[in-house]
């Protein structure tokens, strides 16, 4: 180990004599003493092994032997700046130009430091100056070149690299800040042969396939993007950046398993990053991988436990497997941080429904409405709530309150009709479905829930089937139109075609207790009473979901003859 050391001493002060060598037969300065030497080489080996602090307190301490030496002076600001003081590196820079004023390594150093502080004027006059005194610096150029882009002034770093890539034309990074700089302008044709000529000189240069695959999402031609960031990431399978663009090409090409595939190697790359953990487990949460989607979310909330979307989405896919009390949980943690988040509040109260637990739902929406009014959606869900508990008295107050502030809002107008039907008040049904129809011809529930009740009480029964045929337009596939059409014809007395329908229907729908219904009724009519009395204990079977549906069926049943209707 001592012989390596000494070794690496020899070298040191081998390469600082040829330095200051330099300076005193170029520019008159004295040679620094070997004890300067010395200290200077100590410094050196503890730079190398990342002993900052001990490296300057030697160069300060060669400094005070040699107190001349430009070299020592940019060594010490070097190391000011490695152990955060910047500051005061910019300060020692400084105090080295203004008596060292050609000293390019000190002026180079000090434009660094102006970049870093955010300062780009001043630094842009550090390397104009540079150039002054060496126009060959090819660092400097290039550094010029990009202050003056990130100040808007193209046409400048454009002319600097085209004088540098005359100059030297292999100089790959000149083609490539040439092409960043044309891009910039929107030239990008240009910008293109650019990119491309930097390629030529460095094949593996996996940056300017990056902005190769940029200018093909400009033009929208994504396998040609897909190609670029594809060679950029098999030259640097570590470069984030080409891999997430792809990972973003392969979403807009709604190929999700590729992109999720690229998020994941850059998850297991820069494990701590959580913006790459959040966009997986939105991934994974569109892909309807939801037990994945939840580890992702987690990893977000251990890492930043304030992440609102991050959590709603936990929430979200926590719902989507059936853990409904933890999504619960999820929500109301939302709501403490954001005690106006009106999206959690309305989940929350939409988990809740779908719980059967409408006293909850209905103090959530009651929530809503004490500090937001304006939402006709918040008044909507709790007058539903309300029906689902038949209370439509409130229900009622609900959506009457609600449209003297929306009055042309079509789903308030449609939902205080069905209120008018479950309290037998029929002409003011019609009424209020005609009124929603008015507001959205397209409303296919209110066409359908308009024709079916025409036909219910047998009267118009050709603008009955107009309706729900309208209805069958906007909803093809809708059992529950296509039984309202089915009844349309029972009623007409055409029952041959009643059947039909009906029993296409019950293809589609197959746990619609009032479905079975027409079909038994269809059937009496026709005299088959087995098949009737068959298909009405179908739907005996499934009475809870219609009310009054069993005591109605249970007298037609009897009405055939067969007496007590067998308990189910």
């Amino acid at each position: 180990m001592r012989d390596k050391i000494a070794i690496l001493f020899l070298f040191i002060i081998l390469i600082v004599s040829c330095t200051v060598k330099q300076i005193k037969e170029g520019e008159g300065r004295p040679v620094p003493s070997k004890d300067a030497y010395y200290l200077y080489a100590i410094g050196y080996n503890a730079e190398r092994e990342g002993r900052w602090e001990d490296a300057l307190e030697y160069y300060h301490e060669a400094l005070k032997i040699d107190p001349s030496s430009p070299y020592l002076k940019i060594q010490i600001s070097y190391m000011l700046l490695r152990t955060g003081k910047v500051t005061e590196a910019i300060t020692a820079a400084e105090e080295i130009v203004k008596t060292e004023t050609d000293y390019v390594p000190a002026l180079m150093l000090l434009g660094e430091l102006y970049n870093s502080q955010k300062r780009p004027e001043e630094a842009i006059k550090v390397y104009e100056r540079v150039l002054e005194i060496e126009p060959d610096k090819q660092e400097a150029a290039l550094f010029l070149s990009v202050l003056y882009a990130s100040q808007q002034d193209y046409d400048k770093a454009i002319e600097l690299l085209e004088r540098l890539v005359r100059k030297t034309p292999d100089n790959y990074m000149a083609m490539y800040f040439l092409g960043s700089a044309h891009i910039n302008k929107g030239e990008i044709e240009k910008a293109s042969e650019y990119f491309q000529k930097a390629l030529d000189q460095k094949p593996g240069f996996d940056a300017a396939y990056i902005n190769l695959g940029l200018i093909s999402e400009m033009k929208e031609d994504l396998k040609k993007a897909e190609e670029y960031y594809r060679k950029a990431v098999d030259i640097n399978p570590h470069n984030i950046q080409a891999r997430e663009r792809l990972a973003q090409i392969y979403i807009k090409m709604k190929t999700k398993d590729k992109a999720i595939e690229q998020f994941e190697k850059m998850s297991t790359q820069i494990p701590a990053n959580t913006d790459i953990h959040r966009i997986l487990g939105v991934l994974y949460f569109e892909d309807r991988q939801y037990d994945r989607a939840i580890e992702e979310f987690r990893i977000v909330l251990e890492a930043k436990p304030g992440n609102v979307p991050a959590r709603y989405y936990l929430a979200i896919s926590l719902e989507e497997i059936g853990r409904n009390e933890e999504a619960i949980s999820e929500l109301r943690k939302i709501i403490l941080q954001e005690p106006k988040n009106i999206s959690a509040f309305i989940h929350l109260g939409y988990l809740y429904s779908k719980l059967k637990r409408e006293d909850d739902a209905i103090a959530i929406y009651e929530e809503i409405l004490s500090f937001e009014k304006d939402k006709p959606e918040v008044y909507l869900y709790l007058g539903i709530s309300y029906l689902y508990k038949k209370d439509y008295e409130k229900a009622e107050a609900v959506f009457k309150d609600a449209l003297s502030r929306f009055k042309d809002n079509d789903e308030l107008n449609f939902n205080l009709a069905i209120v008018f039907e479950k309290t037998n008040r029929f002409d003011e049904m019609v009424l209020y479905l005609k009124k929603t129809i008015e507001i959205n011809p397209k409303h296919a529930d209110a066409l359908n829930y308009l024709g079916y009740s025409y036909a219910d009480k047998g009267i118009n029964l050709e603008e009955a089937r107009a309706l729900i045929n309208k209805a069958l337009e906007l909803k093809p596939d809708s059992g529950y139109i296509i039984d309202s059409l089915g009844w349309v014809y029972f009623k007409m007395g055409h029952y041959d075609e009643a059947m039909k329908v009906l029993q296409r229907a019950a293809e589609i729908v197959k746990d619609d207790p009032v479905l079975y219904e027409h079909i038994g009724d269809v059937y009496s009519s026709r005299g088959l009473k087995e098949r009737a009395k068959e298909f009405w204990e179908k739907a005996l079977k499934l009475h809870e979901k219609e009310e009054g549906l069993k005591e109605r069926v249970e007298r037609k049943i009897k009405e055939l003859g067969h007496g007590e209707v067998e308990k189910k």
